[in-house]
């Protein structure tokens, strides 16, 4: 019986390559969004609150938009951001996050989730920005390394894309919202954070990267190697670790020439993973 619900979930599913959008690479992974509609004023020596988290698609809107007006964060780190998908009531999630927030946001798919659309409109996810103040050079990275078979021919998910970071600059500062592979393979995950760190331009300016890492261990996982090396600290140190997902933490804030502490804030009520905020990260230059 278990087989043939997955059988039919599959065939299910697998219609939308014949009936949605097939978008191709360059569209799933464009940059959408506003990036200086809303006007804040922040008094000239207030440190920056930075929040990263997986939101599992938004799926749990009013609950998300809860837990963030309560962080009262400057700048917002999402992954795991619903555009347009029956499973999130198909709403423009980071649109919506930043309407009811009073924020500027930008976003960028990594897949096309086939099967979550409609005929004439496809369902996107991908990492998302938000911000109290303008967002400007926003781009992505796309990975190298990628498990595309993976993801292409799952019975219960399939899609198209791969996995990105989205990068922006706010308030003299470069930001990326990550992404990285999940399952067991730390290997293509030490790739993939490569490619971020290969990205980071050669100048003076702080760098803030946060997001979903999907490490198996903790901060001592291999993976992470490459970030120390390039300077970068764990915003989340010694004691304070704490898990984000179910008895890990696999989500985090790494800075560089930034001086940041961090916590793990429950809300279990709103999505899979628990956010990070790094409560003081940066002052702004401008």
């Amino acid at each position: 019986m278990t087989f043939l619900l997955a059988l039919a979930l599959w065939l299910f599913r697998m219609t939308g390559f014949l009936t949605e959008p097939m978008l191709t690479s360059d569209e799933i992974h464009a940059v959408a969004g506003e990036p200086s509609r809303a006007v804040w004023t922040l008094a000239p020596d207030r440190a920056l609150r930075v929040v990263t988290w997986n939101i599992e698609r938004g799926v749990k809107f009013e609950a998300v938009q809860s837990v963030l007006e309560e962080l009262d964060a400057d700048v917002v780190l999402l992954q795991e951001v619903d555009r347009f998908c029956t499973r999130s009531d198909d709403r423009d999630v980071a649109r919506e996050l930043a309407l009811q927030l009073r924020m500027n946001y930008v976003m960028a798919g990594e897949f096309q989730e086939v099967g979550e659309g409609r005929r004439n409109l496809p369902c996107v996810s991908g990492q998302a920005i938000l911000s109290r103040l303008p967002i400007g050079d926003a781009t992505t990275v796309r990975f190298e390394d990628q498990a595309s078979l993976k993801w292409r021919l799952n019975p219960v998910q399939p899609r198209r894309g791969g996995r990105i970071a989205l990068r922006a600059r706010i308030a003299g500062a470069l930001f990326y919202s990550v992404h990285l592979e999940s399952g067991g393979d730390e290997d293509r995950r030490a790739n993939q954070v490569g490619d971020i760190l290969a990205n980071v331009p050669s100048s003076d300016e702080p760098v803030v990267i946060g997001g979903d890492f999907n490490n198996i261990g903790d901060i001592s996982s291999a993976m992470f190697k490459g970030l120390g090396a390039a300077g970068f600290k764990n915003a989340m140190s010694g004691d304070s670790i704490e898990r984000t997902v179910a008895r890990r933490p696999i989500d985090w804030i790494f800075t560089k020439r930034i001086t940041a502490t961090s916590v793990v804030v429950r809300a279990a009520d709103a999505s899979d993973h628990d956010p990070v905020i790094a409560r003081t990260v940066l002052q702004r230059r401008f």
